[in-house]
């Protein structure tokens, strides 16, 4: 039986997942300094969130993989985050805010990849749609942003947990309307098993050239709220830039699959992270010029849209059938897990010791030395145009 692809349930998912990305991303910085924790003790915390992205996708994707129903995996990940949101009110020392977090991170890094490798196998032959059902995750990240941007210019940071428990309370209910997708006999793992692709050089190198990329936007995820606030930016001005770095990427994901097919994706990536070494550097040297930090905002259309874009493209092409959703729950957790927690965990110690400007150019200069790994290491990566 043929399941009518449910795109704006989908769309209306990844639109309040990447809303409470915003909250956390804009101002869990923001919210845990009015706690009373320092810049190190925020980028550990913030860290030990990201880090238990390093092991929970892939257990959750294994699970996604071996169950008759993978959507009923995403929707634990979701009502178990609920759960663990609540704990954010509670008034907690440093350790307690580790630990929490840590509880929340198990439970809300099971979503994304599987809720992707759901939405690829919904798509079927049409996966090169992927990006315009995933682009309403940038719309509602926009949305987010520019509201709590405005709400927080008044209102105290205190309310942000109850912010994130309402967005996971309406996802959970949207979840519950989507439609059973079991897997066919046609989607199995063929003779390579997965122990054999994750040991070909190819996809090591990928995997490293991306969480690289992710491990440099720690200073922007962690503390670009704070930096353009010390530089006399308001909080709505903060969350009009974050807005617009996201709004170039929304333009790109609708553009994307037009072209996913018919361009060399490893020149898309390099080019994405030529512009991320420029966009660190520059903000880096110059956050005072208003005009020019508008510009270098939309940038976000390369350094994370398209190499996202690219990348699921990647894991597609690499993890097929019964393997995508460890696939997919490996790129999430080596990728957003490692790079991203010790990326947050870098930028803590930098901010603190070199300062504000030094740890962007820095997070630009290794930028760059990623660049080099990707166009001369990514030869044989099967990024090339893809025959319909």
């Amino acid at each position: 039986m043929t399941i009518r692809v449910p795109s704006a349930r989908l769309g209306g998912l990844y639109g309040l997942y990447f809303a409470i990305v915003a909250l956390s991303v804009g101002w869990f910085g923001p919210f845990f300094q009015s706690l009373g924790f320092s810049a190190s003790e925020i980028g550990i915390a913030i860290g030990v969130l990201t880090g238990s992205k390093v092991v929970a996708p892939y257990l959750w994707g294994t699970l996604g993989d071996l169950v008759p129903n993978r959507l009923r995996i995403m929707q634990i990940g979701i009502i178990g985050s609920t759960f663990a949101a609540g704990l954010l009110l509670l008034d907690v020392d440093f350790v307690g805010l580790c630990l929490v977090l840590a509880l929340f991170g198990v439970f809300w890094n099971a979503i994304i990849a599987q809720f992707d490798t759901l939405t690829l196998e919904y798509l079927g032959s049409d996966h090169h749609r992927y990006s315009s059902i995933r682009v309403w995750g940038s719309i509602g990240f926009i949305l987010m942003m520019l509201a709590s941007g405005w709400l927080f210019s008044g209102v105290e940071y205190a309310i942000l947990p109850w912010l994130i428990i309402v967005g996971l309370v309406i996802s959970v209910l949207i979840s519950l309307t989507l439609p059973s997708r079991a897997a066919t006999d046609s989607e199995t793992s063929g003779a390579e098993g997965i122990t054999k692709r994750l040991t070909n050089a190819s996809v090591m190198l990928f995997l490293l050239v991306t969480a690289l990329n992710q491990l440099t936007h720690g200073p922007m995820n962690v503390f670009f709220t704070l930096y353009v606030q010390s530089h006399g930016y308001t909080a709505f001005e903060a969350g009009q830039l974050w807005a617009l770095g996201v709004l170039a990427e929304v333009v790109l994901f609708f553009v994307l699959p037009n072209f996913i097919r018919s361009i060399d994706l490893r020149l898309l990536l390099t080019f994405s992270l030529v512009f991320g070494s420029m966009r660190w550097i520059l903000i880096g040297i110059y956050p005072d010029w208003p005009w020019l930090l508008v510009g270098l905002q939309l940038l976000h259309a390369f350094t994370f849209g398209a190499i996202h874009s690219v990348s699921i493209e990647f894991m597609r092409r690499w993890f097929p059938g019964k393997l995508s959703g460890r696939g997919m729950a490996l790129y999430s957790g080596f990728v957003f897990g490692l790079g991203g927690s010790l990326g947050a965990t870098l930028s803590g110690i930098t901010w603190e010791t070199l300062g504000g400007s030094m740890t962007f150019i820095a997070s630009g200069i290794l930028t760059g030395f990623t660049a080099l790994v990707a166009w001369f290491g990514l030869k044989k990566a099967q990024l090339g145009v893809q025959s319909l």
